[in-house]
């Protein structure tokens, strides 16, 4: 279990890699969570379709986006200390 577990956090830094090559601006806060929720959103319409790479994939799509958004979070908060 923990080999998929590696695989899976790997899966999610290398998306988060790609998400600062192809997105490289800073967005509001709010406008992450917008983008976290559309990709929600495509987990639940790869999940409609049976589509289970399509499911895996946005899973690690959300995930990486929801790193990207705590990570500004952290910027911020220590940015206010």
């Amino acid at each position: 279990m923990k080999e998929v577990r590696e695989r899976i956090l790997n899966d999610i830094d290398s998306e988060r890699e790609r998400q600062d090559l192809i997105h490289p601006q800073k967005l509001p806060l709010p406008m992450r969570f917008i983008t976290i929720m559309e990709e929600a959103g495509e987990v639940a319409q790869a999940m409609q379709e049976d589509d289970f790479d399509g499911v895996y994939r946005e899973l690690i799509e959300t995930a990486a986006s929801c790193v990207r958004m705590a990570e500004q979070v952290l910027q911020v908060k220590d940015n206010d200390v």
